[in-house]
């Protein structure tokens, strides 16, 4: 799952939402290595979140992304 071409992308992606600077990309390294189940899944679902959509913004009272991901479950 983290070596695939599509992970790659979707950091990349979020590098670039994000305007992630070096040191930004390199904590979230640190992170999915020292827990690659969880924080893979999370990055990964952040990004099609984003593709899909999810904005944290005034007007939805900075919905979290877990929030987010439930009411497109109804959807």
């Amino acid at each position: 799952m983290l070596d695939s071409e599509n992970f790659i992308d979707d950091i990349d992606y979020l590098a670039d939402y994000y305007s992630w600077t070096d040191d930004d990309l390199a904590d979230v390294m640190e992170q999915i290595v020292a827990n690659p189940d969880e924080m893979g899944r999370y990055w990964i679902h952040l990004a099609a979140a984003h593709r899909a959509g999810y904005q944290q913004t005034r007007e939805n009272n900075f919905m979290r992304l877990g929030q987010w991901l439930q009411l497109q479950e109804g959807v």
